[in-house]
């Protein structure tokens, strides 16, 4: 019973850990000996994070904020759809953009 309460412990440390780093998901991994290896997460119960997406989900944010870049004139918005971009290029294995105009201009 005690080797319960000192996990549930440490479950409770990982949870505080994400709150207090304001993340929505805290993975910890432990490579055993044996030839096993260990992996515990705390995440936020809804959220769906990068690593978490299809390609074909992935494809279809980038399309999406391609479209949100080329109809917008908010230099704001069009940096934001931009990273987003990027993160799904990196993700999807193709070579990142270097600027907001390269994405429009590609798709011209």
């Amino acid at each position: 019973m005690e080797k319960n309460k000192d996990i549930s412990n440490q479950f409770d440390t990982m949870v505080r850990q994400c709150q207090s780093m304001n993340a929505g998901k805290l993975r910890i991994s432990f490579k055993r000996e044996d030839g096993y290896t260990i992996d515990i997460t705390a995440r936020l119960t809804e959220a769906k994070f990068d690593d978490e997406f299809s390609n074909e989900e992935l494809k279809y944010i980038k399309e999406t904020m391609i479209e949100k870049i080329s109809s917008v004139s908010n230099k704001e918005a069009a940096e934001k759809a931009f990273d987003i971009v990027n993160v799904c290029q990196e993700l999807l294995g193709e070579p990142l953009f270097d600027s907001v105009d390269e994405i429009v201009n590609s798709t011209l």
